[in-house]
């Protein structure tokens, strides 16, 4: 792929024109305070053939030597901060590692008016700053600006939310299954999607038509940006994107529908939660088979961590939600799928293939494009963090806070920064691309506000009885389905693609149609059997249908005639039916709101499982916004969320087991803790410190090496190797190298601990838990871990086993700060002698194993080669950007200190 861009490059030479915008200065400080942001690699994301030229044959553009202007400029400041000590940063080091993010800017490089009405600068860092004379003219300038630094990205996105990315970018098998997952979560015909905004337009009245109205002008601006890099549809001009000519693609116009199509993908992964009952229901049973009903149910109860007393929650509100610790399996609208019973498809099936020679329904769904290949539904671990210093416990009497989203890593990034001034909206930050007719996550005039995903349960599975409507037997390949006693057929698509072999995918022509069964409640995930009968197992998401609404809320956020304090900032995020939690500060308050579309359950159903799909048990409308998770100024000084439980009263989604005992939250809670408590008043410079110090903490070391090296005791087997832990955890666990000499100073102990943790089918984990679970402790509906090695920087995400052994070992040790004790005691079944012996020999096992693999006799030999942790930038156009050294950080990240506030 790298060769065909080189050629393209080169062929092109002939119709460049390079031209150059001279600098101009212009800086005003912002009028209420300070306020700084970051967002790698950087704002400029078209590559067109002067740039491939430019960046050269290895296609990685490095800043100061071969990057185009703004492509990777931020992604240099972003990685610094792990080379400074946390707690020695001073406001000068922040001017170097955050940018400015006020309404003017600092300089202006380049300016447009793209239509009368409309003026855009760009600043130095490629930031644009668009004000209209109407609202729809702040929209056309928001479309048109975004089409020139996210046009390809955009177009990839619109594709795959359609569920055409095979068509669009090659039918690798990746492409094809991520269509087919995207089908599976998300379709819509192209009728439906139009439909969905005009039917939201009609909930919302004027300010609904409003929206409609610079809905249709952002379409505008973008299609007039595409016009302008490609005239008249030429891919081979000489500012066009260069992937077009690379995919033997056409421009093509947009309209409403590709804005819910982005719309309905974003949704699906950050603002979904639940939808994990099948999962549920199948380790109940496991555990009941095995353990028999009493103690198989005891057992799930032990191990959901549901409502545990010892998680740490964002708010100190006791708001409640869900089915707290009981377990609902008996309740007559349950459904429990059988175990190993007969299957049939589901949506997102193959079903027929024209010339198609590669099976495509074991491949991971990804997005192969010209230069990289990767997953969007990975970024579900990714999630944010925020940390909100009140007035009470700030150095200077006012708020202080960093907080942002971390939504992975990407060249060009998926979120797009952009400064919108008019009517009704006066706001800078980010947004999704193609969705940046709001600001999403960013500030006001005297505000900020951002978020981090909630997983609140807005996703239940529903078991609709199958039948046939000629009323034949009904089979796990039926398409009818019960409602009120009526063999209902299911609504049926089988939409197609045809995918053609580009720079991207040398296969042959070929065509895929897919499968997509539909019930009142949503889309069939798949049929199986309950109790023998055959069910269809329907996704019902509070959220599909109504994906735009949710922009009602962000247009508020931007409005500063509607946010004017913490409580109408509450009122705004209540607008959004996605599910996240909402943070806000001004000059004298911090707040939070945990927003989402959340059911009211009927009687008879649980949280946890299935339910069948009589209408007795349909949803029972909506929570309102008093039911919703909410706090203004907390008595306790601080906010803090890393994406962990939001209130002390409020149940765990039913995909989530590890809202437990520990959480990465705590890597930010304990240090603000032990400020407060030290009667430290914080600043906003140790507020990024503790940030920073957090960002390179190993939280399962924290949290449970200690325990396992008090159970082992003195062990003359492993006394190297336990001395080497020891030291770590005493440090503070980190992985990072500030001195940037190629090595962690910890590398052996994270060696060892890292094949402690996970080698293979091999874990300190499952030793642990197996005492008591025996095979079934590899079963949890949670992963063992979430190590950097992913390379998407987020890491220690909501693994359960990470609890479970901090509380089970803690309460062996006799710890009497735990504050709800396990039902069952695993390691050693109880026995401290017991548990002693498993741990020393899973220790030991884990030395042989990391010295063997590594050819070295002592464990002060071990290295750790830090590049397994490293940030790797998915690429999704023609060229990426170099890794950075890992850090856990929101991608976008805002530092905000503001002093002065409008008339309240």
């Amino acid at each position: 792929m790298r060769r065909w861009s080189s050629v393209l490059a080169l062929s092109l030479v002939p119709l460049l024109a390079v031209t150059t915008l001279p600098p101009s200065a212009s800086a005003q400080d912002d009028d209420y305070g300070y306020v700084r942001n970051i967002l790698p690699p950087g704002e400029n994301g078209t590559i067109d053939a002067t740039d491939l030229l430019t960046v050269g044959p290895g296609l990685e553009a490095q800043e100061g030597k071969n990057a185009p202007p703004n492509f990777a400029d931020q992604l240099e400041m972003y990685d610094e901060l792990t080379t400074h000590a946390p707690y020695s940063l001073d406001k000068t080091d922040l001017g170097g590692l955050f940018k400015s993010a006020g309404f003017t800017p600092e300089q202006v490089v380049r300016e447009e008016s793209p239509r009368a009405g409309v003026a855009i600068q760009w600043d130095q860092f490629g930031v644009p700053y668009i004000t209209g004379t109407t609202y729809g003219d702040v929209m056309f300038g928001s479309g048109y600006a975004a089409a020139m630094d996210r046009m390809f990205l955009m177009d990839a996105l619109r594709h795959t939310g359609s569920g055409r990315l095979a068509e669009f970018a090659g039918g690798t098998p990746g492409n094809v299954a991520m269509d087919a997952a995207q089908h599976k979560a998300a379709f819509y015909t192209e009728e439906e999607a139009t439909a969905q905004i005009d039917k939201i337009a009609g909930e919302y009245g004027a300010e609904g038509q409003r929206l409609v109205g610079g809905l249709d002008a952002y379409l505008a601006g973008i299609n007039a940006g595409q016009d302008k890099l490609c005239p008249a549809g030429l891919v081979v001009a000489p500012t066009c994107p260069v992937e077009y000519a690379l995919l033997g693609q056409q421009i093509e116009s947009w309209d409403r529908a590709d804005v819910i199509y982005i719309a309905s993908l974003v949704g699906g992964i950050f603002g979904r939660g639940g939808g994990g009952e099948a999962d549920n229901a199948a380790y109940l049973q496991q555990l009941t088979k095995k353990f028999g009903k009493l103690k198989g149910r005891a057992l799930y109860r032990d191990l959901r961590t549901k409502l545990d007393a010892d998680a740490p929650t964002s708010a100190s509100v006791k708001t409640a939600y869900g089915d707290g610790e009981a377990l609902g399996d008996k309740r007559r609208g349950v459904a429990l799928p059988d175990l190993g019973g007969q299957t049939g498809p589901g949506s997102g099936t193959v079903i027929a293939r024209e010339r198609v020679q590669a099976k495509v329904e074991r491949a991971e769904p990804r997005m192969d494009l010209p230069s990289g290949s990767f997953s969007l539904r990975e970024l579900r671990q990714g999630m944010s963090n925020a940390l909100l210093i009140g007035a009470k416990e700030s150095a200077t009497g006012k708020p202080v806070v960093v907080f942002g989203p971390q939504t992975g890593y990407f060249t060009p990034q998926l979120l797009n920064e952009q400064v919108l001034m008019g009517p009704g909206v006066h706001a800078r930050g980010v947004s999704f691309a193609g969705t940046n007719l709001v600001v999403e996550l960013g500030r006001g005039i005297d505000y900020a506000w951002s978020a981090t995903s909630a997983s609140l349960d807005n996703v239940d599975t529903v078991a609709e009885r199958l039948c046939n409507v000629d009323g034949s037997k009904a089979s796990v390949e039926s398409e009818g389905y019960l409602v009120d006693g009526t063999c209902v057929p299911m609504t049926r698509n089988t939409p197609s693609e045809t995918v053609h072999p580009s720079a991207g995918w040398q296969g042959a022509p070929a065509t895929y149609t897919f499968l997509v069964l539909r019930t009142r409640h949503g889309i069939v995930q798949e049929r199986t059997t309950v109790d023998g009968v055959p069910v269809a197992l329907v996704a019902q998401r509070s959220t599909y249908g109504r994906e735009v609404a949710s922009a009602i809320g962000f247009a508020r956020l931007n409005n500063p005639d509607y946010v004017k304090d913490a409580k109408t900032f509450q009122r705004a995020a209540h607008g959004i039916d996605y599910t996240f939690n909402w943070f806000y500060a001004d000059n004298r308050d911090i707040a939070y709101f945990a927003s989402g579309r959340l059911p009211r359950r009927a009687k008879g159903t649980a949280f946890d499982f299935p339910r069948w799909g009589d209408r007795r048990y349909d949803w029972r409308g909506w929570l309102g916004f008093d039911d919703h998770v909410r706090e203004i100024n907390p008595e306790r000084g601080y906010l803090v969320s890393w994406n962990n439980r939001q209130s002390p009263k409020w149940g765990a989604p039913d995909n989530i087991w590890g809202w437990g005992s520990v959480h990465r939250s705590d890597a930010l809670e304990d240090k603000v803790r032990r400020d407060i408590r030290g009667s430290r008043k914080v600043s906003l410079t140790r507020a990024v410190g503790i940030m920073a110090d957090a960002a390179t903490q190993d939280t399962r070391a924290t949290s449970v090496l200690p325990s396992l090296l008090k159970v082992i005791g003195k062990d003359r087997r492993t006394t190297e190797a336990r001395a080497a832990l020891k030291r770590w955890a005493r440090a503070g666990a980190p992985r990072v190298d500030r001195d940037r000499d190629g090595a962690y100073a910890h590398q052996q102990a994270i060696a060892l601990f890292d094949t402690w943790w996970e080698d293979g089918e091999e874990s300190v984990a499952y030793d642990v838990m197996g005492d008591r679970l025996g095979v079934l402790a590899r079963d949890v509906p949670g992963n063992l871990d979430d190590h950097p090695r992913a390379g998407t920087g987020s890491a220690w995400m909501d693994p359960p086993y990470y609890s479970y052994l901090n509380k089970d070992l803690r309460t062996l040790l006799g710890d009497r700060t735990v504050r709800e004790d396990l039902a069952f005691a695993y390691c050693g079944r109880g026995s401290l002698k017991k548990c002693r012996q498993t741990v020393r020999t899973s220790l030991r096992g884990a030395v042989t194993r990391v010295l063997a693999a590594q050819g070295v006799s002592k464990v002060a030999d071990l290295t750790y080669d830090k590049s397994i942790d490293a940030i790797r930038h998915s690429t999704s156009g023609a060229v990426g950007v170099r890794d950075i050294d890992w850090q856990n950080r929101p991608t976008f990240q805002q530092v905000v200190a503001f002093e002065r506030h409008r008339p309240r």
